[in-house]
């Protein structure tokens, strides 16, 4: 999805370069910070719109099922017709359907205007890495892509604290709405400065467009994700397994139909020549289990704080502080720790990821409703640890499976898994956890904690599912050329 079209010297002979860079990476800020913002206000939406707990769910999932779906597209689109126009467009509609978001009504309108959200963050998401690529070389390239780390760390600290306190806050007696309305002045002073410092930029080789391949996807992973959010709620009836056996079906589709484009010469949304590599493989089923863990720790400890121990938005803010700050302090960090201990340095991560769900189930089982909740403060640190440490080293392992002229390809589709992980987690974890949590309505304090026990009980198989893989990945990497994926892990 990235170009290499601008030349050196055209790049160097900007000078406002990181003026306009500043500019997109806005688009990785309020990318990061929507998707997290919204986990502490779940249970204030839920009490002044009359949403289920399902609707709760899928408030979280679209959002990231969208982005997912349209995310390989928007980076087409951005080499096809310019990356500042597709990067001014996603901002534009991002910044209205946030408005839309903070006006909705019910827990149906705020699911639609999620959808609409997550689309248009996934146009200008692309254009952050792909402008690196246009604008910078050398040095400043590689500054500038350990400024979108950066970026993600800030966005994870300010969504699970900042929505803390925007909801206890209640500004203006608007209650929750302004953790949506906060867009809003970023996404006007982004569309105002792009205009004057962002140049136009293009791929010479960019890969056509494969709308029905999007849709398809699209509509295999929504026939997938809805009915586990909301099936379990109505007791798992008949239309909920028929729905599932469609996703099946419109996802075999969805393959035959990518391996027909390829055979013909055209541009398919997954290229499954990248699945010659079994090792990429590996990763992917690695990160799609590592992140629907990832993604449900926040939902659900967010809720636990909140209907469970009763703490307030603000207060359950400054207990998630803890993993936002030691995941900005382990990621920022975690180029050091691999040039000490190498590849290991990924399993450290995970097994200090293993540790805090241990520390987490053993705290939420022995104290239940009792639990202070500044006790779940030092083990989010060390979760946060495992975290910062393990993502962009999964990240960069899996695409060293691969060759560099398919790293394009490969980074948009590891990108698309790391999105429907984060749905897949909170739809199918989130479901076991308010099955357990509030049956029937009818949660107590203690019942919270069992539900978050059995949560984090399922997070640690999967995660030790996924070290298996990273562990055989890294026996088989040892006697494969390293590469360098810097711009590509940090993204994540």
């Amino acid at each position: 999805m990235n170009s290499h079209s601008a030349t050196p010297a055209v790049t160097r002979a900007d000078p406002n370069r990181w003026l306009a860079f500043a500019v997109v990476l806005s688009a990785t800020l309020l990318g990061v910070l929507d998707f997290l913002i919204v986990n502490l206000a779940l249970p204030a939406i839920k009490e002044t719109t009359g949403a289920s707990d399902a609707q709760v769910q899928l408030t979280v999932a679209v959002y990231g099922l969208s982005f997912a779906v349209c995310l390989i597209t928007g980076g087409r689109l951005g080499d096809l017709y310019g990356r500042k126009r597709i990067f001014q467009i996603g901002m534009a509609g991002f910044t209205l359907a946030s408005v839309l978001c903070g006006f909705a009504r019910s827990g149906e309108d705020l699911i639609i205007f999620r959808i609409v959200q997550g689309a248009f963050a996934a146009l200008m998401s692309p254009q952050v890495l792909a402008t690196i690529q246009v604008m910078f070389v050398g040095h400043e390239r590689n500054l500038a892509t350990s400024y979108v780390g950066a970026t993600v760390g800030v966005g994870s600290f300010l969504g699970n604290v900042l929505g803390g306190y925007l909801v206890s806050a209640n500004l203006f007696g608007l209650g929750w709405r302004p953790i949506f309305f906060v867009n809003v002045p970023i996404g006007i002073v982004a569309l105002v400065l792009s205009a004057f410092l962002l140049r136009e930029s293009k791929s010479e080789h960019a890969r056509k467009l494969d709308v029905p391949g999007a849709l398809l996807s699209g509509l295999a992973l929504f026939l997938l994700i809805f009915p586990i959010s909301e099936g379990r709620e109505r007791g798992f009836p008949w239309w909920s397994w028929v729905m599932v056996g469609c996703s099946l079906v419109v996802g075999y589709a969805w393959f035959r139909f990518e391996a027909m484009l390829e055979r013909k010469g055209g541009s398919p949304l997954v290229p499954l020549e990248l699945f010659d590599s079994k090792g990429y493989g590996r990763g992917l089923v690695a990160i799609l289990l590592l992140f629907s863990g990832i993604s449900s720790t926040s939902f659900v400890v967010g809720q636990f704080l909140q209907r469970g121990l009763g703490l307030e938005p603000r207060y359950a803010g400054i207990v998630f502080a803890a993993l936002s700050l030691s995941f900005l302090i382990s990621s920022l960090g975690s180029a050091r720790i691999v040039a000490y201990m190498g590849t290991k340095a990924l399993l450290l991560g995970i097994s200090l990821l293993q540790v805090g769900q241990v520390l987490i189930i053993a705290a939420t089982l022995g104290f239940r409703g009792q639990l202070n909740p500044y006790l779940l403060m030092p083990i989010l640190f060390i979760y946060g640890l495992g975290q910062g440490l393990c993502v962009p080293q999964i990240i960069r392992q899996t695409m060293n499976t691969v060759g560099t002229e398919n790293a394009g390809a490969a980074s948009g589709v590891l990108s698309t898994t790391q999105q429907v992980a984060f749905s897949l987690g909170v739809s199918v974890i989130g479901g076991v956890f308010f099955a357990l949590s509030d049956p029937k309505g009818a949660g107590t304090a203690d019942s919270w904690a069992l539900g978050t026990g059995a949560a984090f009980g399922i997070n640690f198989v999967i995660v030790l599912l996924a070290r298996f893989l990273v562990a055989r990945n890294m026996k088989e990497a040892m006697n494969l050329p390293t590469q360098n994926y810097s711009a590509v892990a940090v993204e994540a």
